[in-house]
């Protein structure tokens, strides 16, 4: 019983360290460092990242760029895990471990080793889940990889996206607009 106890807290802990992780994605890549041998992702996390790219954004057919021939999984490195405290760090990796293996009861293997069509339905099971820490993993595994995508220009040119016009109209930063005190 405290062994399963002990499961259940490291599981919801990494699943808040993940939804945390993906709200402040878009800041992190102001702040973000030189990675260490900490925050590199591991083999496992490669993995389950890579598979994660494969069926969330299946672009064959369409006129999106392959995301096997971006470098999708260095910015999630870059943008995250460089700035990424070491506890909240270990967090995530906990999390991400603890969704590869929720899939084995279901599915019978991991998320890693499941085919394309039983991780897409893992995904949507864990998706719409009842239980809270199993939607903030599956959804902020998937929101992780798929704005890693979109964040490299080169995939904005199907979409007729030639940037933001902030840059091309050479218009300068006003800073942040303060919070309405209504």
């Amino acid at each position: 019983m405290n062994n399963l106890m002990m499961n259940r807290r490291r599981f919801l802990k990494a699943a808040s360290v993940i939804a945390v992780a993906v709200t402040a994605l878009p800041a992190m890549s102001t702040f973000a460092r030189v990675l260490t041998d900490q925050n590199r992702m591991d083999a496992l996390e490669k993995a389950v990242f890579g598979k994660m790219l494969k069926i969330a954004l299946p672009t064959k057919g369409s006129l999106l760029i392959d995301p096997a021939t971006l470098p999708v999984l260095p910015t999630i490195e870059g943008a995250l895990l460089a700035g990424m405290a070491p506890h909240i760090r270990s967090g995530l990796r906990g999390g991400i471990g603890y969704f590869n293996g929720g899939s084995v009861a279901k599915y019978g293997d991991e998320f890693v080793n499941l085919s394309d069509a039983d991780a897409i339905a893992f995904v949507d099971d864990w998706s719409a889940s009842s239980n809270a820490p199993e939607r903030a993993l599956s959804m902020g595994i998937k929101k992780l990889t798929v704005l890693a995508y979109w964040a490299i220009p080169n995939t904005w040119g199907p979409l007729g996206y030639d940037g933001p016009v902030s840059e091309k109209w050479g218009v300068s930063s006003l800073g942040n607009t303060p919070e309405p005190t209504v």
